[in-house]
């Protein structure tokens, strides 16, 4: 009940927000108020990667180069303010990587006055926004939260990135920021469905080819994912600057409830179908960044704990012929990790360090873990032109019954060219550039 009041919350926020900040009758007539207008801005990123690892299934191997349009957007943003300081933002981005299948990627509304900021709509929530921590230190392509997953055969059961089990998305949702205030801000995303985008109908927990967002590396696979209901998100930093030094810190913490659903469910000795619950979604994120001059450093920790895992022995698929068997998936957890990095800034290069841990029980205290570890230097050379070189070496472990369960995830999806990996490790040389403007 509490967290089905956000939603009215929110509303109610919005007409004080509104009254508080907005403007008097027919002020957009009066002078000082700005009329909306359109900016268009955008970037892409092209990169060459060479990699050799130990497994090179699904070809992900050999001595040829990749290459890839990995990041990609178009941002149309219309703005206005009114005379008394609110202003107004419509955004529309389209994601223009080729043959993504994926045209716009957010669409929202932003209200932004001396009472806070509301956002309503398709983008991410406090809980990316308000993270800061080694990742936003690396450059390249972000080292354990960049581009690595196209050329290497991460491990069976591993959580990867750096982002919590839960992760909105791009979800439709309602984003409210406090102003800064003594170095403080607070924000509070509410998601009522998190396989929700646009104007999908109210059924959409029964769409089962939807791939919904948090799922990295527990339920990787279209089609076969879980989703949750009444997602809240609170975010909370604060930034202190004095003299050369300078720190942020953040946290973030999501919970919601988790469901998944399928036409074909066995839960024991039951065969049903359609929605069943799984524990609910309650992680958190932690960081911190303290500059010296032209100096950073940062570190970062995340935990999943029981997040979107079955309360029991669970099986599901599409039908009776296309299961997957959880098995004791639900004896284990959903992953923690931690990260820690330093940078350093000349003139118009930017140097990088990382390294990420992460840790998983895949059930009957089996683990699954990675060592990620990365080195990047960056150039501008000219304003909205940027060349980045990364090195990363990866190093991940996993266990048999983590490899049994990702192969049968295989089988029951429509990704039939990939292959479970036990172990692997392997260095990566990736070398791009961007142009933004």
């Amino acid at each position: 009940m509490i967290k089905a009041l956000l939603g009215t919350a929110a509303a109610v926020g919005l007409v004080f927000f509104t009254l508080g900040s907005g403007p008097a009758y027919g002020e957009v007539l009066t002078s000082g108020a700005i009329p909306p207008s359109l900016t268009i801005n955008g970037f892409t990123a092209i990169n060459s990667y060479f990699v050799n690892q130990q497994r090179r299934d699904g070809g992900k191997g050999g001595p040829q180069p990749h290459i890839g349009v990995d990041a990609s957007n178009l941002f149309f943003t219309i703005m206005g303010a009114s005379a008394s300081g609110l202003e107004y933002q419509y955004r529309i981005t389209f994601e223009t990587i080729p043959g993504s299948g994926s045209t716009i990627d957010q669409n929202f509304i932003q209200l932004k006055g001396n009472m806070g900021t509301f956002q309503f709509g398709n983008l991410d929530g406090c809980e990316d926004t308000q993270v800061f921590d080694a990742s936003k230190i690396i450059g390249g392509t972000g080292g354990f939260d960049g581009g690595y997953n196209n050329v290497y055969n991460m491990s069976a059961g591993i959580v990867r990135g750096n982002d919590n089990i839960g992760d909105t998305g791009k979800a439709t949702k309602v984003v409210y920021y406090t102003p800064e205030l003594m170095g403080f801000q607070f924000g509070i995303t509410y998601t009522p469905n998190t396989a929700h985008k646009g104007d999908e109908k109210l059924d959409t927990p029964m769409n089962y080819t939807n791939r919904f967002p948090g799922n990295r590396g527990i339920y990787d696979y279209k089609g076969l994912q879980p989703f949750d209901l009444r997602s809240v998100a609170l975010g909370a930093t604060y930034k202190a600057e004095k003299g050369k030094w300078s720190m942020t810190l953040s946290g973030v913490g999501i919970t919601a409830k988790s469901y998944l659903s399928q036409p074909y469910l066995v839960i024991g000795n039951q065969v049903s179908s359609g929605r069943v619950a799984l524990q609910n979604t309650k992680a958190y994120q932690l960081g911190f960044i303290v500059g010296y001059g032209d100096f950073r450093f940062g570190a970062g920790y995340l935990d999943n704990g029981n997040s979107r895992l079955p309360k029991q022995n669970l099986s599901f698929g599409s039908s009776a012929s296309s299961v997957v068997n959880l098995g004791s998936m639900y004896t284990g957890n959903a992953g923690y990790g931690c990260n820690v990095g330093a940078g350093y800034t000349m003139g118009a290069y930017q140097f990088g360090v990382s390294y990420q841990r992460t840790n998983r029980n895949t059930g009957n205290a089996l683990k699954a873990h990675s060592d990620f570890y990365s080195a990047t230097v960056d150039v501008t050379p000219l304003q909205g032109l940027k060349v980045y070189t990364e090195v990363d070496y990866i190093r991940s472990r996993s266990n048999d019954d983590a490899v049994n369960r990702e192969a049968q995830f295989i089988a029951a999806s429509s990704t039939k060219a990939r292959t479970a990996i036990k172990n692997n490790a392997g260095a990566l040389l990736i070398v791009g550039t961007k142009v933004s403007f």
